[in-house]
C-alpha cells in the first residue's frame, strides 16, 4: 500500500481542518493509499517531520494550511534533497500559492482533487539561502501577515491585511534601493517592491499580471514613492490589474536580482518571506526553475 503523510498546522486559517480529518483519511484510503497523519505544534515541526528517516517512503506529502506552512515544508524539502511531491490543502488565510495552481475553495473538494496524483514540476525562489514559494518583499505593509494579531486574522480572513495596511499608511516611509539584473541597474525611492513566483501575495490576484509558477522567471513589481493621497488611486489599480504599465510602478521579468540598501542609517527594512521576517539586505534573489515536485489538481484542465 503505498504511503502518503498529511501534515497539518491546527492553527492555520479558522482552524477548522481538523474536523475535516476523517473526511481527509476515508478519501484516500479509498484509492489505496495509507495516510500518516501529523498535527504540527510550531514552525520547526515542520522540518523535523519532513526531515525524517522513514519520509523517504512518502509517495506524497499533503500539507494542510496556509502559504507560511506550504513555505516551512518546501524550505525542509529541498534543503535535505528530499524528492517529494507535495501536495496542498488550503487550509490557511489567503492561499495565494495554492489557488495559483487551481486548487478548489471548498476544502472537502481540494481533498478529493489531490487523489489523482497528477505531479508537475514547479518553481521557486531563492533569496539568499532562504527558498520562497510566493513572494520575497520588502518595504511598508510587507509585514503586516508579521504584526497581525493571529486571532484577528484567522477571524477577518483577508480582511484583516488591509485593515492593518489602513492602520499602517499614516506611518508609510520610502526607501532608497538599488536593483540590478541582467540589462537593469536601477536607483530609486520605493514605498513597496514585491518578487514574485505567482500573480499574487496577500490575496491581491492581480499584483503580478500573468506571472506563473511555470514560467521559470521571476517578476519584480516595484512601487515608487507617492504621496499618501496618490495611494488609493495605485492600490485601485493594482484590484484591476492595471498597475504594471503604470508610471509609478517598475515591472520587469528575470531569472536573479540583487536588491541593496542605499539609505544611512538603515530605516523601514526588513524583508519578508511568504509572511514570515526574511533575510538582512542585499537581497540575491534567483528562481530555482522545476524544483519543486507539486500535484496539480486541474493540470489537464488549465492548459499547462
Amino acid at each position: 500500500m503505498r504511503k502518503i503523510a498529511l501534515i497539518y498546522n491546527p492553527k492555520a486559517g479558522n482552524k477548522r481542518f481538523h474536523y475535516l480529518l476523517d473526511y481527509t483519511l476515508a478519501t484516500f484510503q479509498k484509492e489505496g493509499y495509507e495516510i500518516h497523519v501529523y498535527r504540527t505544534s510550531g514552525p520547526q515541526d515542520f522540518a523535523d517531520l519532513i526531515t525524517r528517516n522513514d519520509s523517504q517512503e512518502y509517495a506524497a506529502i499533503l500539507i494542510a494550511g496556509g502559504d507560511g506552512s506550504v513555505s516551512l515544508a518546501v524550505n525542509a524539502l529541498l534543503k535535505e534533497k528530499r524528492d517529494i511531491p507535495i501536495g496542498i490543502i488550503p487550509a490557511g488565510t489567503a492561499n495565494d500559492f495554492a489557488y495559483h495552481l487551481g486548487m478548489p475553495r471548498d476544502l472537502k473538494q481540494a481533498i478529493k482533487s489531490l487523489i489523482n496524483m497528477e505531479i508537475r514540476p514547479a518553481d521557486v525562489g531563492l533569496v539568499n539561502n532562504q527558498v520562497f514559494i510566493n513572494v520575497c518583499s520588502g518595504g511598508v505593509l510587507t509585514d503586516i501577515s508579521q504584526k497581525i494579531d493571529l486571532k484577528r486574522k484567522n477571524t477577518l480572513g483577508k480582511l484583516a491585511y488591509y485593515l492593518k495596511g489602513v492602520q499602517e499608511l499614516p506611518h508609510f516611509n520610502s526607501m532608497k534601493l538599488r536593483v540590478s539584473a541582467d540589462n537593469i541597474d536601477i536607483i530609486e525611492d520605493f514605498l513597496i517592491f514585491v518578487v514574485l513566483n505567482g500573480p499574487s501575495a496577500g490575496g491581491l490576484t492581480k499584483l503580478g499580471g500573468n506571472a506563473s509558477v511555470f514560467d521559470g522567471v521571476l517578476d519584480f513589481v516595484g512601487f515608487k514613492a507617492v504621496s499618501l493621497t496618490q495611494l488609493p488611486l495605485v492600490f485601485s489599480k493594482i484590484l484591476l490589474g492595471e498597475h504594471l504599465n503604470d508610471k509609478r510602478v517598475i515591472h520587469f521579468r528575470t531569472s536573479s536580482l540583487r536588491i541593496e540598501n542605499l539609505e544611512s542609517p538603515i530605516s523601514i527594512l526588513d524583508s519578508d518571506v511568504d509572511g514570515e521576517k526574511g533575510p538582512d539586505y542585499p537581497l540575491n534573489i534567483s528562481v530555482l526553475p522545476g524544483r519543486l515536485k507539486i500535484i496539480c489538481p486541474f493540470l489537464n484542465n488549465r492548459g499547462k
